[in-house]
């Protein structure tokens, strides 16, 4: 019937639950330094055009870190 037991693919589909957190992980680390950076170009324009709405993008943005 099959290849593998049971033990087997339970064992397979733990290890990729484990390499997923890893993943995210490591997809919140980026994210974490992407934020400041992308709120801090919105600021710069806000300041720039001295657009509210840009000001409020920067905080929402903020939230976000």
């Amino acid at each position: 019937m099959a290849d593998r037991t049971q033990a087997e693919i339970r064992l397979e589909i733990a290890a990729e639950r484990e390499r997923l957190v890893d993943d995210v992980s490591e997809l919140r680390r980026e994210v974490r330094t992407a934020v400041p950076v992308a709120v801090v170009a919105v600021v710069a324009l806000a300041v720039v055009t001295k657009s509210a709405g840009l000001t409020r993008a920067a905080k929402q943005l903020w939230r976000f870190r």
